[in-house]
């Protein structure tokens, strides 16, 4: 099916997922080899998205740094549709960073976070775009003064079409992290990672059957559930409502 790094000679594919973030539903899906890299028909992926939305107005997407690119970027730029994606973080990109000076200090608790925005061209790119970049160190001292060393700081940086502070930034990417927990339920829940045939047409078949049940699951919480049963996994809905406990008690009779 694939090379897989990790446990060599084991089975691998490598899905393709998209969510809408608001309501946690499955945009669309697509099963590939395990070798091939996170960005691999992205463009055609994201195409096929935006044709199965129709009418749909999609706002703003977020995406990792696997799939960056001049390509990639071009092709939200010409459908109008801002985007927050995360860049490597580049010898090139940190020479450039090193030059900025005026850095805005955001949060100053248990960790201190700054930012800047600043225009970048990365060497692939056409054109120059404008970069978010968060530095951030933990607070270790309390409400003494701390010494804020070069090598403490720990720097993201954040391709975006948006004039945002680069705070704003950073917590709109941030939110794709809720992607995650998504992927994670279709693991625990709906055994989207488990792999069950040698076919991989039949392979990619079952992943969306076990996805259409994801979504249908997420549409009977939203519109059968009360407010509190709508975070609930499946795992914990089938724990509280499809497999009642019993409790076996022995009564010991004295005459």
């Amino acid at each position: 099916m694939g090379y897989n790094s990790l446990k060599r000679g084991r089975k691998s594919l490598h899905p393709l997922l998209v969510y809408e973030g608001a309501s946690r539903m499955l945009l669309n899906a697509c099963l590939r080899p395990g070798n091939t890299s996170s960005s691999t028909d992205v463009l055609p992926f994201a195409q096929q998205t935006l044709a199965l939305l129709g009418s749909h107005q999609v706002r703003y997407a977020r995406f990792d740094k696997g799939f960056g690119g001049e390509d990639f970027y071009a092709f939200w730029e010409a459908q109008k549709i801002g985007y927050v994606g995360k860049l490597k973080w580049t010898p090139r990109l940190q020479q450039q960073v090193k030059s900025c000076e005026q850095w805005t200090r955001f949060v100053d608790e248990e960790w201190i976070i700054e930012g800047i925005s600043l225009l970048y061209r990365a060497t692939t790119w056409e054109k120059t775009r404008r970069v978010a970049v968060i530095r951030k160190m933990p607070r270790w001292d309390g409400d003494q003064s701390q010494l804020e060393l070069d090598l403490l700081w720990q720097y993201e940086a954040l391709v975006t079409t948006e004039a945002w502070e680069a705070i704003d930034v950073w917590r709109f990417y941030n939110q794709r992290c809720c992607m995650e927990n998504y992927i994670k339920e279709g693991k625990n829940g709906f055994a989207i990672h488990r792999i069950p045939t040698q076919s991989f047409a039949a392979n990619e078949i079952d992943l969306l059957l076990k996805l259409l049940a994801y979504n249908l699951f997420e549409r009977f919480k939203h519109h059968c559930c009360d407010p509190i049963r709508q975070s609930y996994t499946i795992q914990r809905m089938r724990r509280e409502f499809f497999r009642s406990a019993g409790t076996l008690l022995y009564v010991m009779l004295v005459r």
